[in-house]
């Protein structure tokens, strides 16, 4: 697998993956703000938001009849729409673009949950890689209590009681996303993730990840052009005209 880079494309992806509750979404979002204030051309995606598949997506969680299988398959489907329709045509036109998740979250989710790590490969299999991936390391126990600060209780997917690891939702999510954390480590050095430590504040996290981006990245080839100013309108010709008792020239 290459990257958009070594492909030849004009424009550059960068994803950002971690656990739920690890603050990515936090750091992908003032990443945007802080290029977008620099007058770049910038497009963020994120997962599971196809218009195509996003209402049976939910529907399927609502009424949790969603298989191992079926919830890997309705994700695909999803990134092959986003990707085709979204990410490549933005790349071609030379855009930085930004994914709050990308292949990476399949390839650890989907094998948590029991489907076949080379079936799930396989299905991405037409998908370029990153030119930069954020891995957002965070301790279970901080990403937990990040979640909860912002809500009552865990989604029923997110804490995997799904698999039944146990009754406890809160168990439950320790075991899931720990199995995840675990694929997620494995994957760092085979794609060359870049692991920021999601332990710390938001701030210094966001300071390294400005200065990686502005480092591997050379920013000025994704500057917008800047609108020519109007040439001034030329003063229209004034006439001679004759004054009051004058007889003109």
């Amino acid at each position: 697998m290459k990257t958009f880079a070594e492909l030849g494309f004009p424009g550059r992806l960068v994803a950002v993956e971690g656990l739920d509750g690890s603050g990515k979404s936090t750091q992908i979002y003032l990443l945007k703000r802080w290029l977008e204030i620099q007058r770049l051309k910038v497009y963020f995606s994120e997962w599971n938001s196809s218009e195509l598949v996003k209402s049976a997506t939910s529907k399927g969680k609502k009424r949790e009849l969603l298989t191992p299988t079926t919830f890997s398959l309705i994700h695909a489907t999803d990134f092959a729409d986003r990707y085709e329709r979204h990410l490549v045509p933005l790349l071609r036109a030379g855009y930085i673009v930004l994914c709050d998740r990308y292949i990476f979250t399949a390839f650890a989710r989907d094998v948590v949950r029991g489907c076949p790590p080379e079936w799930v490969r396989g299905l991405y299999s037409f998908a370029a890689l990153p030119d930069l991936t954020f891995f957002f390391k965070a301790d279970l126990e901080v990403s937990l209590q990040r979640i909860l600060d912002g809500r009552p209780q865990l989604k029923y997917f997110e804490a995997g009681m799904d698999l039944r690891l146990s009754s406890d939702p809160y168990e439950s999510f320790r075991i899931f996303q720990g199995r995840m954390l675990e694929q997620y480590l494995a994957m760092s050095t085979e794609f060359n993730f870049l692991v920021v430590d999601a332990n710390q504040l938001v701030e210094k996290q966001q300071e390294l990840v400005r200065e990686l981006v502005a480092h591997r990245l050379n920013l000025d080839d994704f500057r917008r052009a800047e609108r020519p100013s109007s040439p001034p309108t030329p003063a229209a010709p004034r006439k001679n005209r004759a004054k009051p008792n004058e007889v003109p020239e």
